[in-house]
């Protein structure tokens, strides 16, 4: 007798789906701030900052659609949503990855089209000023931000800026340890003849450009390109500027291709990496390396080399024989530069 009216059906169906939505929204609520993470590896205050972004985002959506005024507290939520985020990275808090950078992006574009949509003509020129240099301002903040987060903090997977390492097990077993023993040997054998730079060019080498940045001057050689961890043949040898010359420091083997993992048979100890987002100009000049959103500079592009592997056949110092680069100390003694 009392049917609902077909008209109501598709409202009464959204009010449905909207309180099951709520119920399911207010558990994950809960379930979050229980856990303080809205994912593995953000706990505590990371974790509880998250949780209240993403409920302001939310009041921020609503309040589009429902507000005239939400320009102004959309642009601030956003900005400090990018600082905070900078000043985790900075202060180690929070490891930059593709994700992140990503969502930073999203809100740089966001937070200039907030920028943009608000009435250039109903405000006033100092005003319009602010704005025009704040944005820009803010993207080179970011950037730079990331930047020295990456550099000061790298995760476990960075050796140093622009190099991933292989993924390998944690400890090394007691048969790797001596595979890792017997490579050192090896290559300290086979570089005994290169001590003279002389005898490296005679048998092939060539030296690699020179940087007044880089203490190190790599000699390579193109026919032992195809090698694999071969001590009799490695891709370069590495010298050292040091007051007095050059002085041989260690070898430099490297795979044939970019992503091609070599042999690690001292497992964690001999971790080959690889150096990726290298900007380098059309004339082969290196320019620095990528940003954080994935660009180089004008004039330049982007390579990623091969994987390699270093060994150091003088003492590394704390760092071992098979750092991915030489030990600060090692590198101070030898060639006065820090």
């Amino acid at each position: 007798m009392y049917d609902i009216a077909t008209d109501h059906a598709p409202a009464l169906s959204a009010a449905i789906l909207l309180l099951a939505f709520s119920l399911v929204f207010v558990r994950l609520l809960r379930f979050l701030a229980g856990r303080e993470a809205l994912v593995p590896g953000h706990e505590g205050i990371t974790g509880l900052l998250f949780i209240i972004d993403g409920l302001g985002f939310i009041a921020l959506a609503l309040g589009v659609s429902t507000t005239t005024w939400w320009r102004r507290p959309a642009a601030l939520w956003l900005s400090a949503t990018i600082v905070a985020y900078l000043v985790w990275v900075m202060a180690g808090w929070e490891a930059p990855d593709q994700v992140g950078i990503a969502c930073k992006l999203i809100e740089l574009v966001a937070l200039g089209l907030v920028m943009r949509l608000k009435n250039p003509a109903r405000t006033a020129w100092p005003r319009r000023l602010w704005r025009a240099t704040a944005f820009p301002l803010l993207v080179s903040l970011t950037t730079i931000g990331i930047w020295i987060g990456g550099l000061a903090h790298p995760d476990a997977l960075h050796a140093h800026a622009g190099a991933v390492l292989q993924p390998v097990a944690s400890v090394a077993t007691p048969e790797e340890r001596v595979a890792a023993a017997r490579l050192l040997a090896d290559t300290k054998a086979s570089l005994a003849r290169y001590q003279d730079p002389a005898a490296a060019v005679a048998a092939g080498y060539k030296p690699g450009p020179v940087s007044d940045a880089d203490p190190l001057l790599h000699f390579q050689n193109q026919a032992n390109i195809g090698a694999v961890l071969d001590p009799d043949r490695p891709q370069a040898l590495v010298y050292a500027r040091t007051p007095v010359g050059l002085k041989l420091v260690g070898a430099m083997y490297q795979m044939p291709r970019v992503g091609q993992w070599g042999p690690d048979p001292g497992g964690p100890l001999t971790q080959w990496h690889q150096h990726e987002g290298i900007c380098f100009s059309p004339l082969g000049f290196e320019f620095s390396f990528e940003t954080p959103f994935w660009t180089c500079p004008v004039g330049s592009g982007s390579i990623t080399t091969p994987p390699m592997l270093h060994v150091w056949i003088i003492d590394n110092g704390k760092s071992g024989p098979f750092a991915a680069e030489l030990d600060k100390a090692a590198r101070h003694q030898l060639t006065g530069r820090s």
